[in-house]
């Protein structure tokens, strides 16, 4: 079984850009579908998906912190919704699979970082990603 979300997260990983905007967009699309996720399993992994759905979000706002004008220049990426039918390791695979893509991109970004508020914003948005990814896949990946 598989997840509809495989499609959509596979186009946007390919096609999101390397840079800041790509990285928001990776996160827009996380954070929601991780939402979504929690809503469609029993309670006690529900509130663990929750948390790690805010983590990525407080991830995005690292960036939109430091860069007011990114929520304009990203692209708002939803996956859609989560079928009953959908496979539900199917879709934590597809999340961390996102994850992964995020960590890439800013681990990237810091690397060019010009600025020390850059590499700080970057340095938060990645420990809030590994806590995020660890509470999604259930065991540290």
């Amino acid at each position: 079984m598989s997840a509809a979300w495989e499609a959509p997260a596979r186009v946007l990983i390919e096609q999101a850009a390397a840079d800041w905007e790509g990285l928001w967009s990776l996160l827009y699309a996380a954070s929601h579908a991780t939402l979504r996720l929690s809503i469609g399993v029993p309670l006690a992994p529900g509130v663990d998906l929750t948390f790690a759905a805010m983590d990525i979000r407080e991830a995005r706002d690292e960036l939109e912190w430091l860069d007011d004008g990114l929520v304009e220049r990203g692209a708002p990426v939803d996956l859609g919704v989560l079928r009953p039918t959908d496979d539900v390791n199917a879709a934590r695979l597809v999340l961390d699979r996102l994850l992964a893509t995020a960590l890439d991109r800013a681990s990237r970004l810091a690397d060019g970082a010009s600025e020390v508020e850059e590499f700080a914003c970057l340095t938060r948005v990645t420990n809030k990603l590994f806590t995020a990814r660890t509470a999604i896949l259930g065991r540290v990946p």
